[in-house]
């Protein structure tokens, strides 16, 4: 209905503007460039249908004008480009669609049949070979910390807990990080320094500073709450990345070396094919 509706508001429109010309114009046109016509039906698909109507028009008008438009200007390029412009261009067309086409068919090869596992022991080889080409930009930690009001009937066991953490303390801490303020126990992993103390962000710089570089425990008692922080690991701009930091670079950098050379060999089975089945020849020049 919003369409049938969209439609005979444009009708309407072009009837007034042009009503002897749309008594003879092909059915549902609604523009008309020289011989080539637009219909309603063209366009009907790209409209957004969360338009309301009055907004419809506005998108169909745009979409009426631009077409025109390019149409114009494109019959006016083919009157005043000169043969020569005309050929270039349509040289660069071809060249375009050649490369498109191309590409697309690459992509699909490389899609359906490439391999795309990039073993562990690969990505340690490139990690050992290359390493000096990866320093870091910014300070990394291990940590973990937590945040628990000074009157919790746990605290004590919990400050234990939390110092020690073996296998038994995670399960504990995990089973009453309900009671915590703030928490994070994964240390597993490297994560940005400031980003890691942004949480803590009562602590002065002196102290964060002093707690990397030494990997500490640190604890921090306010009138309200019990602050812990452990650092297991740090390590800083300019030293070389880990390895367990950079992995996903590292596999994409792979991943991305094995697909160009599964296109050089792809496009090298085609031109030896093409020779082998008489489909191509190379002829030297006199």
């Amino acid at each position: 209905m919003k369409y049938k509706n969209l439609l005979f508001l444009i009708s309407f429109l072009f009837f007034f503007i042009n009503c002897e010309y749309f008594s003879t114009q092909p059915k549902l046109a609604i523009a008309r460039v020289g011989d080539k016509y637009l219909f309603f039906n063209d366009i009907q698909d790209r409209i957004p249908n969360k338009l309301s109507e009055k907004d419809s028009v506005v998108y169909v008008r745009n979409a009426i004008v631009n077409w025109a438009k390019n149409h114009i200007l494109n019959e006016k390029a083919l009157i005043n480009l000169s043969q020569d412009d005309q050929k270039n261009l349509m040289d660069l067309v071809d060249l375009y669609k050649n490369d498109l086409f191309s590409h697309s068919y690459q992509e699909k090869m490389v899609k359906t049949t490439m391999d795309t596992i990039i073993l562990d022991v690969d990505i340690e080889n490139y990690y050992d070979l290359n390493k000096s080409n990866f320093k870091l930009n910014q300070d990394l930690v291990k940590a973990r910390f937590l945040k628990i009001n000074n009157d919790n009937y746990n605290i004590k066991d919990v400050r234990a807990r939390f110092r020690r953490f073996n296998k038994d303390d995670v399960v504990f801490l995990d089973s009453i990080s309900l009671q915590f303020s703030s928490f994070s126990f994964n240390d597993s992993i490297w994560i940005n320094k400031d980003l890691f103390f942004s949480k803590l962000p009562f602590l002065k710089t002196y102290i964060k500073n002093n707690i990397v570089k030494k990997s500490l425990f640190y604890q921090l008692e306010d009138s309200l709450e019990l602050y812990l922080i452990k650092i297991n690991k740090s390590i800083f701009r300019n030293d070389v990345a880990p390895m367990d930091y950079i992995k996903p670079t590292l596999k994409q950098i792979l991943l991305n070396k094995k697909k160009l050379d599964f296109v050089r060999d792809f496009e090298n089975d085609l031109i030896n094919d093409a020779i082998q089945n008489k489909e191509l020849e190379f002829y030297e020049s006199s």
